[in-house]
């Protein structure tokens, strides 16, 4: 695992690394996965979930996560770099102004002929199926991996209920709060979200991103993406879902108090043939802090699918059909015994046929 600070869209942006590092030639390797959070934007929170993701790859895939801009800045050098504040820079990180960072961070490191599989988690599947309607940028996605999709009414949500009309009303308090906690000693700061952490059944491995997630300017910065996001996440985008259902996977939890179970079942009926499940394991919607490594074995399946749609293409163009039909029954054969929560096996099995 590699990871850095590299400027994206005048921002100071984290980025970890299985595989490859971004400016690392890849070489003969035609295909990444990219990871982009959901908010707060911290990729320190998903390094158990994508470290099991490269796992279940068999470590032959780069994968990549990208944060949110202004979520997570560096505590020291060599990695610490000016972060524009959030006053005068509104449009840098709003909703847009992240959508525009992951366009110049795809556009600046992942060369035109590599091939992309999304993996969108939150308001992440929502920028990554914005980037569907950039046709640059589509043209080099393979998949799109949706996990917990914040996509539609966002407002209209048991949570966003709780953070519009409860928690806003009082944003000025809970700022005070926050910038008295960050005056406290490190030491201090560092114990009481320990104890939180072991209360709430976070794992501490978590702890040095939780200490930079209390940074009042982050928080300031992802309170104010997420009260954009409630102003502009409203009508779901069936056409663009529609037009590119054979290349989408949808995954709904059956306790997340920010896409309730009717968003599943509504979008099923809106286009009943796309690929959308929902999660029996009562994972949270926030599953990187409690159930990240259970969530990458869950997505196994996901892996299998990406690592199928590469064999196969790499089947066509180097030994022909008849070798190609010899793989996928061993591979069949192989998917068949996935014991897994994630997209079903009947599913990958008829998608695999499609690609074929």
């Amino acid at each position: 695992m590699q990871e850095s600070y590299p400027v994206i869209a005048k921002v100071p942006t984290h980025i970890f690394t299985w595989g490859k590092w971004i400016e690392e030639s890849l070489g003969d390797q035609k295909e990444i996965v990219l990871c982009i959070t959901g908010n707060p934007g911290l990729p320190g929170f998903y390094t158990q979930f994508l470290s099991t993701v490269y796992e279940c790859l068999n470590k032959e895939l780069p994968v990549w996560v990208i944060g949110q801009a202004g979520h997570d800045e560096a505590d020291d050098s060599p990695y610490k770099k000016p972060v524009p504040p959030l006053q005068g820079n509104e449009n840098m990180y709003n909703l847009q102004g992240q959508l525009q960072h992951k366009i110049e961070f795809i556009r600046k490191y992942v060369p035109e002929d590599v091939k992309i599989h999304l993996i969108g988690h939150s308001i992440g599947a929502y920028m990554a199926l914005e980037l569907l309607k950039i046709p640059d940028i589509s043209d080099r996605v393979q998949h799109c991996y949706f996990l917990f999709p914040t996509l539609e009414r966002m407002a209209g949500s048991k949570n966003g209920f709780i953070a519009t009309r409860l928690v806003n009303p009082v944003w000025f308090a809970l700022r005070w709060f926050y910038r008295m906690f960050a005056l406290l000693p490190l030491f201090v700061r560092t114990w009481i979200i320990y104890l939180y952490y072991l209360v709430d059944g976070i794992p501490k491995y978590y702890l040095g991103t939780g200490l930079k997630y209390m940074n009042p300017d982050v928080i300031d910065k992802i309170w104010f993406l997420a009260m954009d996001e409630m102003k502009k996440v409203n009508e779901l985008d069936v056409e663009t879902l529609a037009k590119n259902k054979q290349r989408i996977k949808l995954y709904y939890g059956t306790v997340d108090g920010w896409v309730p179970v009717k968003y599943y079942h509504e979008l099923k009926q809106r286009i009943p043939d796309i690929e959308a499940e929902l999660c029996t394991r009562k994972y949270e919607h926030a599953f990187v802090l409690r159930s990240a490594a259970q969530m990458g074995y869950s997505v196994e399946q996901v892996s299998a699918f990406i690592q199928l749609a590469v064999s196969v293409r790499n089947e066509k163009l180097c030994r022909g059909t008849q070798k190609i039909g010899n793989h996928l029954l061993k591979i069949r054969s192989s998917q068949l015994t996935v014991v897994g929560e994630g997209f079903n096996v009947s599913s990958l099995w008829t998608n695999y046929v499609n690609i074929v």
